[in-house]
């Protein structure tokens, strides 16, 4: 299809200098060039802008993830109202199509936006009537929000690699992982501001009292459960403030500097049955069902990381002031990776990075299983973030390009369903944290990723597959054009 393309372009091309003068000509070309010039800035500036207003909300966002579970540990409140949100992704993403079609992108953005300065307000606060209702008005915009994001940055890949000439996969990987680098920074600067905020508290950075067990023992249903101590509530107050700014700043470039996007499917009729329909449909393809243990893997493993980890490995050996520090490296070790697996990806193909994602997620998960955080083993405690931060960066990376390539025809739908399942997985660990120990949580998540890797292969060896087979298959409409051309001549 390239080539074809490639080739009426020439012809094009060739037609047009038969037609002109030298002058016209080279007026052409400059106009051709000028019309490229500025069709690129304005896909980078689109870019930019998307990645600017997500690295100023998630600054704030995901800090707050990441303490909830230790600032918020009351009956489970923090981890539940995380689970709320990610369950109202699930319902989300099943609508995404409709919504997207009746607001568009960047509405969808927007409303977003403005539903995590709900949320981090309600943290001033946090009650059941507050923390868990804004919850769940996020988790019902996020599936719009990045379904919005996936298409943004799809729609600036392909046109510029039809600008360049380059193949499709290898602009989405180094787009996403641009991407991917400035969102996993957020959790450098807000992991940063959270520990640097928090090391102001006055209360004891000693938590041997209030800790009864580190570690896989920790159990939420049994005597075994750990128990952190929390900061003041002025200094608590003083860490959300900052995150408030940021939240609003990400609205402010949203609203004013990104464009809508142009939707051919914006006249298409908007009812909720077609939007079912349109997300439901593409399970009928046997690889997007395949796709699914993949997808939920991924979430499983972050969500045990995000809030058991710093819970009971980082907070209960370290105390709370230092989970900032420990996920700055987590995200400094995303961001250093991303970018590089980016361009790499041209080279080693998606599946290799993934094979290696998937070993080092499976390390971090057996080591978390087996070893016992104390004080005088810190480096470990560090060695961690480090290792899932590179994992990390290949999900990011390469998880949107997997769904972009396989996908082409129903990419919406499709978006849909990788962060419905992704949801799904945050949503079910969420849940079921309350009442199962970790080393069970553990054990789930081990099954799981094991599953995942397992259908992921089977995809991929089937689309090696079908690739070898087009390639194999004579080019029957080429030939047939010869031999009709070869009979005129003679």
């Amino acid at each position: 299809m390239e080539e074809a393309e490639g080739l009426r372009v020439a012809d094009e091309a060739e037609g047009l200098r038969v037609a002109e003068s030298p002058a016209d000509t080279s007026n052409s070309s400059r106009g051709n060039l000028g019309s490229t010039t500025m069709t690129y800035l304005r896909e980078l500036k689109i870019t930019i802008t998307v990645s600017l207003s997500f690295m100023m909300v998630y600054t704030a966002y995901l800090a707050i993830q990441n303490l909830q579970s230790s600032l918020n540990q009351e009956a489970g409140l923090g981890v539940v109202s995380l689970g709320c949100l990610y369950g109202s992704i699930i319902l989300s993403g099943i609508l995404t199509p409709f919504v997207m079609r009746f607001i568009g992108a960047k509405t969808a953005m927007i409303c977003a936006w403005v539903a995590h300065c709900i949320y981090t307000a309600s943290n001033f606060y946090p009650t059941w009537g507050t923390l868990v209702p804004a919850s769940v008005l996020l988790g019902i915009l996020a599936a719009p929000l990045w379904t919005a994001q996936g298409l943004y940055i799809t729609a600036n890949s392909i046109a510029y690699a039809e600008i360049h000439h380059e193949t499709t996969h290898a602009v989405l990987s180094r787009t996403n992982a641009f991407f991917f680098t400035c969102y996993e920074s957020t959790q450098i600067t807000g992991n940063l501001i959270s520990s640097l905020v928090l090391h102001r508290s006055d209360y004891a950075t000693n938590t041997t009292d209030s800790v009864k067990i580190c570690g896989a023992d920790d159990c939420p249903m049994s005597a075994n459960v750990t128990v952190i101590q929390e900061p003041e509530t002025h200094i608590v107050f003083t860490l959300l403030g900052i995150f408030l700014v940021f939240d609003v700043l990400g609205l402010i470039i949203t609203a004013v500097l990104l464009p809508p996007l142009k939707n051919k499917d914006a006249l298409e009729s908007k009812d909720v049955k077609k939007s079912l329909q349109s997300c439901f449909s593409a399970l009928g393809d046997w690889k997007l069902v395949l796709l699914i243990p993949f997808f939920v893997m991924q979430t499983m493993d972050q969500a045990i990381f995000l809030t058991e980890y710093t819970k009971a490995f980082v907070s209960c050996s370290l105390g709370i002031q230092m989970v900032g520090f420990v996920m700055a490296v987590f995200g400094a070790s995303t961001v250093v990776t991303a970018l590089p697996m980016g361009y790499l990806a041209k080279y080693t193909g998606r599946h290799v990075l993934f094979a290696l994602t998937c070993s080092l997620d499976m390390s971090i998960l057996l080591t978390m299983f087996f070893w016992k955080p104390s004080t005088e083993e810190k480096a470990v405690l560090f060695i961690l973030p480090i290792l899932m931060g590179v994992g990390e960066g290949i999900w990011q990376t390469q998880s949107n390009s997997l769904v972009a390539i396989v996908f082409p025809e129903k990419k919406d739908a499709a978006f849909a369903n990788y962060h419905t399942w992704k949801a799904m997985g945050f949503a079910v660990t969420f849940i079921y944290s309350s009442f199962l120990c970790l080393r069970t949580k553990l054990l789930i998540a081990i099954c799981m990723l094991v599953t995942g890797s397992v259908t992921y292969a089977i995809v991929e060896v089937s689309i090696m597959r079908t690739k070898k087979k087009l390639k194999a298959e004579p080019d029957y409409t080429s030939v047939a054009l010869r031999e009709d051309n070869n009979a005129k001549v003679c």
